[in-house]
């Protein structure tokens, strides 16, 4: 071969050698990068600077917790075999109408499985499935209680993306038998599509020494179901006696409520046990209170520790440290406008994700504390018309 020839051919190697160490290096920079965005960011300008940065990748979700996260049963324990056991009488149950639905027997049989895939009672949850039954118990109109699960795999999307329209559609059928049900519903859509409203600051003292109210959205469709015999709707309006400092009025509703809800029973609880939580709720604190207490009281109303939380009053007590001089009631109530509605309001979702960011730190960084107690609200508002028996195969709290 010519010297020429020779040479032109180790230099392509080299080359294909090059680029492939490139491809490969790159490689590795993409999955870093794809790494790094894995953890919520946020920076702050330095000192004197109104710049502020927020990149959350994915956003982290903190909510009050739920009553069940869940379990499996093991399959070769006694109470696995019966658990299956069950679980094949009602898919026989159901399926023994043709098709299925087509009976009263066969419809509610659907209905019942298809919460138990909601809930994951003994069986991994699995929101498709779940809404497969749901349509089969809807189908003929034998099972109007099919409808609400309809209308919640709309409302909170078991597969795909929310759908408010059909969430409407399938609560308007809900109302013709289960009107209580139906105003519940329509309320918790109404919710979740109303920003938090948040009084501006005010230089009066009775403002900076009294508590904000926090008023629910569409509260009067909420007290109408609860008006009605609801028990979801009783147990919403509870949680925001207590986040408004009326916790006994909230411990005679979890009292009143606790044979049908797990939830109100668990938190009547709660709140017999804390006797200091509730001095507290009892008593606001002043403008003689210390920026440390502030601070302190604002991150609970914030992240609900110990009751649900109230954002309003979060921001007001934010607002009393930060005249104090506190840094870091300051950086948080920076971040927390950093990013409003484009109303101009604040965000609900972004003061969700604020609840746990350290702003003690250069760069405050978000996370979330484990140990918090909280209370709660049942899984899912259908979560009470399962039976007793199936809802003893989710794993629960407060038992």
């Amino acid at each position: 071969m010519p010297a020429r020839a020779m040479i032109a051919a180790r230099v392509c190697t080299w080359t294909v050698l090059v680029l492939a160490f490139a491809l490969v290096l790159g490689s590795g920079v993409v999955t870093a990068k794809a790494r790094a965005q894995e953890a919520p960011h946020i920076e702050i300008g330095p000192p004197g600077s109104n710049r502020i940065e927020t990149r959350v990748e994915p956003p982290p979700s903190i909510k009050i917790a739920p009553l069940t996260p869940g379990r499996l049963v093991e399959s070769e324990s006694a109470e696995g075999r019966k658990l299956q056991q069950d679980l094949r009488a009602l898919q026989q149950q159901a399926e023994r109408g043709r098709p299925p639905g087509s009976t009263p027997a066969s419809a509610r049989a659907a209905w019942l499985l298809g919460l138990i895939y909601l809930h994951g009672a003994g069986v991994p949850r699995n929101g498709a499935t779940a809404e497969n039954w749901f349509k089969q118990a809807a189908a003929f109109g034998r099972e109007p209680w099919a409808q609400a699960g309809l209308a919640w795999c709309a409302l909170d999307g078991c597969v795909g993306a929310p759908d408010p329209d059909a969430a409407r559609r399938a609560i308007g059928r809900l109302r013709a038998t289960h009107p209580a049900r139906a105003d519940y519903l329509e309320w918790v859509l109404a919710s979740r599509q109303t920003p938090l409203q948040v009084a501006p600051a005010r230089n009066t003292t009775r403002a900076m020494t009294q508590p904000l109210e926090q008023s629910l959205p569409q509260q009067r469709l909420l007290e109408r179901a609860a008006a009605e015999g609801d028990v979801q709707a009783r147990l919403e309006l509870a949680l925001n006696d207590v986040a408004n400092g009326r916790p006994d009025e909230a411990l005679r509703t979890f009292n009143s409520l606790a044979k049908r809800s797990r939830a109100a029973k668990a938190n009547a609880q709660l709140l017999e046990a804390r006797s200091n939580t509730n001095a507290v709720l009892n008593s606001p604190l002043t403008a003689q209170a210390s920026a440390e207490d502030l601070l302190a009281a604002a991150r609970a109303y914030h992240r609900g520790d110990g009751r649900p939380a109230n954002y309003a009053e979060a921001i007001r007590l934010y607002r009393m440290a930060a005249d104090k001089g506190n840094a870091e009631a300051r950086k948080m109530l920076e971040l927390i406008y950093s990013r409003p509605t484009p109303d101009g309001t604040v965000n609900l979702g972004w003061m969700q994700q604020l609840a746990y960011a350290n702003t003690a730190t250069i760069i405050p960084t978000v996370g979330v504390h484990a140990n918090t107690t909280m209370l709660y609200r049942a899984p899912t508002p259908l979560f009470d018309l399962m039976p007793d028996e199936w809802q003893d195969r989710v794993q629960a709290v407060g038992r």
